[in-house]
């Protein structure tokens, strides 16, 4: 154990000393290891990150970035935005509603934070800026509404967490949807309180709403069709993922959105977060290997369970745990950190995987938000040309909700496991 807290320790000195995160990991593990008396410590290594990433499973995360960033670069999200305002115009806070309603569709085809954020904020900052919503108030509305990309499925913080603690995908990304539409309603609600009547509201027939709808209705297709293959079993999550880049690809050809250069920029930079999430799963592995040989989640869990802390207390310290890793490591990193110390806790207190899987990807939407590593703060901020410290104020009601949330996902588990048992899954 003496070996265990130095290694963590060494690995947290290196974080920072700003050493990116997969290099903390993997020289902190192969450390270990040495300390440990092992052999062969490079080719040991080798191979633990390539077993890491020789899974089926992983290939879902380079194709839905893809998918994502296909969709950023085909200008669509305008259309989306369109269709949202036309079916809230009118009640108050409508704009704020619509970007909300935006952020849950387009998160039901990207599976990223980041990408979401950013997609709509580039659309709805102007427009709300120019119905007079305060600048810092619609920064911290995108950029909470932006969250909800690793939220509703598909989700590539969910996919991960199914490949480290061996859950069926189909069944967390269906487990996702229930918790995802609520936040988003609480969300709208929320909007509908703060904001005033748009004050250069005008009346939307139902022609224009179906005009609306027909123009964005290639991309209100594909949520459907991603859950509708996932939950009745017809595709796998990867197989679903292939298919939606397949057709965002036929969408933008046909809408003749997609040429050669957009197809470029969409690959350059999908490859490059792609690159980044492997790279954070092979070395995190190591990490993995290394702390369950010092028996460290182990003896975590034994403690919490003789300190006498109840259902209550236990969630409350994972809650605060997260908060405070929050502040300084991006999301993902944070996920494959914490997993292989937490999920033994977690079961141990009665927590379904599933229901741990999304009260998991909800403390890392509260990491995408909360400063100074908020990543959702940083893309916001430079795209609306926000003061970050107006946003990081502007943030607060809605780490309030998703701390709240992960409260009632944790109290009635039901909200994650009611609709994947109603689908047929294996374990």
């Amino acid at each position: 154990m003496t070996i265990a807290i130095g290694v963590i320790l060494f690995f947290l000195v290196c974080l920072a000393c700003s050493v990116p995160v997969f290099v903390a990991m993997g020289v902190s593990a192969i450390a270990g290891s040495y300390l440990l008396g092992g052999s062969n410590l490079l080719q040991d290594a080798a191979l633990g990150a390539y077993n890491a990433l020789n899974s089926f499973v992983l290939l879902a995360v380079p194709l839905y970035i893809l998918a994502g960033t296909l969709l950023q670069q085909t200008g669509l999200s305008d259309r989306l935005f369109s269709f949202a305002a036309s079916l809230v115009s009118g009640i108050r806070g409508g704009l704020g509603v619509a970007t909300v309603i935006a952020c849950a569709i387009f998160a039901a085809i990207s599976g990223s934070s980041v990408a979401t954020a950013a997609t709509i904020g580039l659309v709805a900052i102007p427009v709300l800026s120019r119905n007079g919503y305060p600048l810092a108030r619609s920064g911290g509305l995108i950029a909470g509404g932006g969250t909800l990309g690793i939220l509703i499925p598909p989700s590539i913080a969910l996919l991960l967490y199914g490949v480290l603690t061996d859950q069926s995908i189909g069944a967390l990304f269906v487990a996702g949807v229930v918790p995802g539409i609520l936040l988003a309603i609480v969300m709208a609600v929320y909007t509908i309180v703060v904001n005033p009547r748009d004050p250069n509201w005008q009346p939307v027939s139902f022609g224009e709403i179906v005009k609306a709808t027909i123009n964005a209705g290639p991309i209100l297709l594909l949520p459907i069709l991603i859950f509708a293959g996932i939950y009745t079993g017809i595709a796998t999550a990867t197989e679903v993922a292939a298919l939606a880049v397949v057709y965002i690809v036929v969408v933008g050809l046909a809408s003749r959105t997609l040429g050669w250069a957009q197809f470029y920029r969409a690959g350059l930079a999908a490859t490059h977060a792609s690159v980044m999430i492997l790279m954070l799963v092979a070395f995190g592995a190591l990490m993995t290997q290394f702390l369950t040989v010092t028996r460290v989640p182990q003896a975590l869990t034994e403690a919490i369970a003789g300190s006498g802390l109840g259902f209550f207390g236990i969630v409350t310290v994972m809650v605060l745990f997260y908060l405070v890793l929050g502040m300084f490591l991006e999301a993902l990193s944070m996920m494959l950190i914490t997993i292989p110390i937490l999920y033994p806790v977690a079961m141990t207190a009665g927590i379904n995987p599933l229901a741990f899987g999304i009260f998991v990807v909800l403390a890392i939407e509260v990491a995408q938000i909360t400063p100074p590593v908020g990543i959702n703060l940083f893309t916001v901020s430079q795209i609306g040309k926000i003061p970050f410290e107006n946003m990081a104020k502007a943030i607060i009601p809605y780490v309030i909700m998703m701390i709240g949330m992960m409260y009632l996902v944790a109290y009635w588990q039901d909200l994650a496991t009611w609709l994947p048992q109603t689908m047929d899954y294996n374990q």
